[in-house]
């Protein structure tokens, strides 16, 4: 076995499963009751002949963008990280980071030598899953957190896919009151939003509309 998977097997999937999360090959899924969900990627990087470097990539998927990219679809697939409207790196511990100098991209690289530091970098990556990323990750499946996340603190590692128009309706189509997101989304086509997708926007609310009548 590839000894990245065995440090998955060995370090990653029993802290995912705990938190309910299901395996798909390098990739881990968790979705909410309301459809959302959170996917953990992690990616090999060949850059080190000497090492094992990966990155380890958070992503958050809403349910209603994921069905906007899938609306012409008769089968809706299983959410992935091509859905997410916001996505943070799972940053490593000086100890086991590839390039922990960096002030980059790079320095969200993790490494170990196989198999002097593979276990002593699972075990790493396995607590920052647990205290940091995992929680991260359940407090962001709330569509209110996220937004606003996204919009107060874009700097700590959180980065927003969309801008802002398009982020706000995504996460508040289902919630808040119809006429507000109504003149929201008449604004944003005056100015340029893409018509398809002002086009899904009122036809969800249309249809809410008419459940809540």
């Amino acid at each position: 076995m590839n000894p990245l998977d065995t440090l998955i097997r060995e370090h990653v999937v029993p802290v995912m499963k705990a938190a309910g999360f299901a395996k798909k090959g390098r990739s881990f899924r968790l979705t909410a009751p309301h459809g959302d969900t959170a996917v953990v990627l992690v990616d090999a990087d060949a850059v080190d002949p000497e090492k094992y470097v990966f990155d380890v990539s958070a992503w958050m998927v809403p349910l209603p963008y994921w069905e906007f990219l899938h609306r012409e679809f008769t089968k809706t697939s299983v959410p992935n990280a091509s859905g997410a409207l916001a996505t943070f790196p799972v940053v490593p511990p000086r100890g086991v980071a590839h390039q922990p100098d960096d002030d980059g991209h790079f320095r969200n690289r993790w490494a170990f030598a196989e198999p002097d530091t593979r276990d002593v970098c699972g075990r790493e990556l396995a607590r920052v899953l647990t205290e940091d990323a995992i929680p991260r990750m359940v407090r962001l499946l709330d569509r209110r957190t996220l937004l606003e996340e996204t919009r107060t603190n874009p700097n700590d590692g959180l980065v927003r896919l969309k801008d802002e128009v398009i982020s706000r309706i995504v996460l508040r189509v289902d919630d808040d009151p119809v006429g507000d997101l109504t003149a929201l989304i008449d604004k944003a086509e005056a100015d340029g939003l893409f018509p398809p997708f002002a086009a899904w926007a009122r036809e969800r609310l249309a249809c809410r509309a008419a459940k809540e009548s």
